[in-house]
């Protein structure tokens, strides 16, 4: 025997080696990678609608409490400016009363003015 039928001999056990491997285990870890491939997307497609489920709810209760907040905004600016026309009323109320009132005061010390006066003449 020499060294050339040697390799030969290597060379065919190899070509069928890799003709069994080709054979018999590539199409099961093809089939295993394509099981794979699918609950892969699966996953991937379920994860998706989950997530898309979950937005659509957190985006809904974001409306709803949008809505609650503009409500709560627009009765607290409706009563802070219902009280700035009451203020302004009763103030406005009571300047009138104090110019009313100053002016009684006045029309009063005139009068008691003028009977000072007719009593120093008499």
């Amino acid at each position: 025997m020499n060294i050339h039928d040697d390799i030969a001999i290597v060379v065919g056990i190899v070509t069928i080696i890799s003709a069994v491997y080709k054979v018999v285990v590539e199409p099961k870890i093809d089939a295993k990678i394509a099981g794979l491939e699918t609950k892969g997307f699966l996953i991937i497609e379920n994860s998706k609608n989950i997530l898309s489920e979950k937005i659509t709810t957190v985006d809904r209760k974001i409306d709803i409490h949008l809505e609650s907040y503009t409500n709560y905004k627009e009765a607290s600016l409706l009563q802070a400016n219902g009280l700035n026309e009451r203020i302004n009323h009763s103030w406005n109320k009571t300047k009138e009363l104090f110019n009313n009132e100053k002016a009684e005061r006045k029309e009063f010390q005139a009068l008691i003015q003028k009977q000072r006066e007719l009593k120093n003449r008499e």
